[in-house]
Formats: C-alpha cells, structure tokens, sequence
C-alpha cells in the first residue's frame, strides 16, 4: 500500500470516528439532580404560567420526579436516547414521553417539548 493511500484511509477513518462521536448523544451524568423550571416559550412567545413549583429530578438509578404548580405529579424511570429525554410515568397508566435536549451543561438544561400541538422550550437551572 502506498504511503499516500495509507494516509488517505487514515484520514477517511478518523473523520468518520468524529462524525459518529459527534452524534453520539449526551452525557448522562449532567442531568443528575434537581432542575428548577426557570422560562417557559411557547409557540415562540414567552410563557405566562407560574414556574415556581416546577422542578424535576433526575437520579442515576434512572429514576425521575416531576411536579408542577397545578398540583400535578410524575414520578417513574427515564433514559437517554441520543438527544431525546424519554419517561414513563409509573404513578399513572401513560404512555412513555419523549423530549429533546436542546442544551445540557452542569446548571442548564433546555427542553423542546410539543403539548397538544403548540411547540415549547423549557428552560431550567440546576439547584443541587
């Protein structure tokens, strides 16, 4: 094999190596804690519900819970698949949910959400 075919399948398998683990998902391990909801979008305006209550809590048992200021509780078992966040709730029948992740770091986290057909971003701080 030529020196420059060598380096041209080198190249050719590193790019590839990158692109898959550019699209490899995210790091589970941020999502662990407590999430505090701090903005709501929808539609592409800002929310007007009361988000003081809403908090999420993700541990790494897979385990979650989920309240809201409309007395409304979740609670079940959650996973990662790629850039989607999927629950099923274990305190009601329901089918699993699925959102996507648009932002995850150590104190920040963005959902893209779709309730009954209006689009939403849910925007949230860590909290512990």
């Amino acid at each position: 094999m030529h020196f420059t075919t060598l380096l041209k399948y080198t190249f050719y398998c590193l790019l590839v190596s990158g692109i898959c683990a550019c699209g490899s998902g995210l790091d589970k391990t941020l999502l662990h804690g407590t999430w505090q909801a701090v903005s709501l979008e929808e539609n592409g305006k800002p929310g007007t519900t009361d988000l003081s209550n809403t908090q999420f809590i993700f541990r790494p048992t897979g385990q979650y819970e989920y309240r809201s200021n409309i007395n409304y509780k979740e609670q079940g078992t959650y996973y990662l698949d790629g850039k989607f966040l999927v629950s099923k709730d274990t305190l009601q029948p329901a089918m699993p949910k699925s959102v996507k992740i648009e932002f995850l770091s150590a104190d920040s986290l963005l959902f893209n959400m779709n309730s009954n057909g209006i689009p939403q971003l849910l925007g949230l701080k860590k909290i512990n």
